[in-house]
């Protein structure tokens, strides 16, 4: 019988990089249509970013 091997995935690594990836796609799309986006829509183009790449790569459980 054929031992099981076990898979150990680099959290760190994998969210580090939804992470940064966020950052700079949020601000790209933040400066989509103006070259002088206001500092709150910077900051919502990079969260939302964020919170879109993460979800990728997490699975955001709900409790309750």
């Amino acid at each position: 019988m054929r031992k099981k091997a076990k898979l150990r995935l680099k959290a760190y690594s994998i969210v580090s990089e939804a992470v940064e990836n966020g950052v700079r796609l949020g601000l790209s799309r933040s400066r989509k249509h103006t070259d002088t986006p206001s500092q709150e829509h910077v900051e919502e183009s990079v969260a939302r970013s964020v919170i879109e790449l993460m979800s990728e790569v997490v699975d955001w459980e709900r409790s309750g």
